[in-house]
């Protein structure tokens, strides 16, 4: 069942699966996009605060903005998502190290109607990403949500 705006309701929670991060892979993508020593060289992680290699911040936002697509949007809940609007309060908590796994839940915190448009809604949603039930990165984001009304006129 596809979720509409008017299905989404203040308090919804959505959970997904877990995504297991691999150490090349934190590694292919830090020499990408984050090149510290931290995220690209065990040897030299050990001299850094972390002791040992990481994911780069910006890797963990990345995974969890997939799982949110592809678990929640097009998956579990099945939001007809429009798009999105921004991102904000984005926290790093703790690293995520090699061989952990991801899970994302999402909480909806608020819902407004466009003003301008009547075929869409906005929706904040809490993104909680955890590694053994310990919280290790947060953000909030806004989302684009069709109105059902709109998708009956298609």
């Amino acid at each position: 069942m596809t979720h509409y705006y008017e299905d989404l309701a203040v308090g919804d929670v959505f959970e997904t699966s877990g995504y297991t991060i691999q150490k090349d892979e934190i590694v292919d993508f830090a020499e990408q996009f984050d090149p510290q020593p931290f995220h690209v060289d065990e040897e030299a992680a050990k001299d850094s605060m972390f002791g040992e290699l990481v994911a780069s911040g910006l890797h963990t936002l990345c995974l969890s903005v997939r799982l949110f697509v592809t678990e929640i949007v097009q998956g579990e809940a099945d939001v007809a998502n429009m798009g999105g609007l921004g991102m904000d309060n984005l926290e790093w908590h703790e690293p995520v190290r090699p061989d952990d796994t991801l899970t994302l839940r999402v909480e909806v915190l608020e819902k407004t109607p466009s003003e301008s448009r009547e075929d869409r809604g906005y929706v904040e949603f809490r993104r909680s990403v955890t590694v053994d039930e310990t919280e290790v990165m947060s953000i909030t984001s806004v989302n684009i949500v069709r109105r059902e009304d709109a998708a009956d006129e298609e």
